[in-house]
């Protein structure tokens, strides 16, 4: 069986624009749907009543059946599971992922302290799970609303060969083009300077482009600083696609301040890419 596509229900407003997401990308992917619930309660070791404990528990199975039934009457052709796990919602959907093609999240910051939009569990997950992880800010259009163009961000550091092989094959399923964009954070000197960039980007991109050539694909080499010129594309755009790198000797994703400013600040969906283990 293919691994599910996997979305946190919680009964928020931000989780129900996460479900809208993930059942659009699991039926365009057929992939199943799978819609995971962390119950904190179910892990303190009999210290709740039992008829609390019950009553605690059938509302929850009740939440994930009301978003179960939403689900299939969106996408009717959807295989749909739900599964109601002990823990908080951010250690549920990490462990979730470790058989997971995809986990979507909604952005639940409160968007009033310096424009920030997304959420503790959120920034968990984005940082921990084993693939890669969709976050679904307040105001994203939703689809078939969105732009027909995908934001790739590319550094230019090794190991980033699985973020653009995720985000070429994304495209191709969309029917998107595809916006690689690289930033320098610093004025060119000379033309040279900018001309050598865009070369690395090319060779960068270049395999990807031989295996999907029906993805169209424009370079843009940036005098911004990458979360500048990152969170300027996404106001038109459909999606930006970041990378993470795995952190040295500790579990986990060094997000960096980048994908910290792209997670809070993007006006359209995020996904954030871990390196290929």
């Amino acid at each position: 069986m293919p691994n599910p596509i996997i979305v946190g229900i919680d009964g928020s407003a931000h989780a129900w624009r996460a479900l809208d997401r993930a059942a659009e990308h699991a039926a365009r992917h057929r992939l199943p749907l799978r819609l995971v619930l962390g119950a904190h309660f179910l892990m303190n070791g009999g210290s709740i009543p039992d008829d609390v404990l019950g009553h605690l528990t059938a509302e929850r199975e009740d939440l994930l059946d009301e978003a179960r039934q939403y689900a299939l009457e969106v996408q009717p052709r959807l295989d749909v599971d739900t599964a109601l796990v002990p823990g908080d919602a951010g250690h549920a959907l990490v462990k979730e992922s470790e058989r997971a093609a995809l986990i979507v999240v909604g952005s639940r910051g409160l968007g009033g302290f310096q424009g920030l939009l997304f959420g503790s569990v959120g920034l968990y997950v984005a940082a921990h799970a084993r693939c890669p992880v969709l976050v679904v800010p307040r105001a994203a259009p939703f689809p078939p609303e969105t732009p027909d163009e995908m934001v790739l961000g590319v550094a230019g550091r090794p190991g980033e060969e699985h973020l653009i092989e995720w985000a070429f094959a994304e495209a191709a399923s969309r029917g998107a083009r595809i916006l690689a964009l690289h930033a320098v954070g610093v004025d060119f000197a000379a033309p040279r300077t900018r001309l050598v960039e865009d070369m690395e980007l090319s060779a960068a991109l270049a395999g990807m482009r031989e295996r999907h050539p029906d993805v169209p694909v424009d370079q843009l080499v940036s005098d911004r600083t990458a979360a500048q010129a990152l969170v300027e594309a996404s106001a038109h755009a459909a999606l930006v696609v970041v990378g993470a790198r795995r952190r040295h000797g500790a579990a986990g994703m060094a997000l960096g301040r980048v994908n910290h400013a792209v997670l809070h600040h993007a006006a359209c969906p995020v996904v954030v890419v871990p390196p290929r283990d």
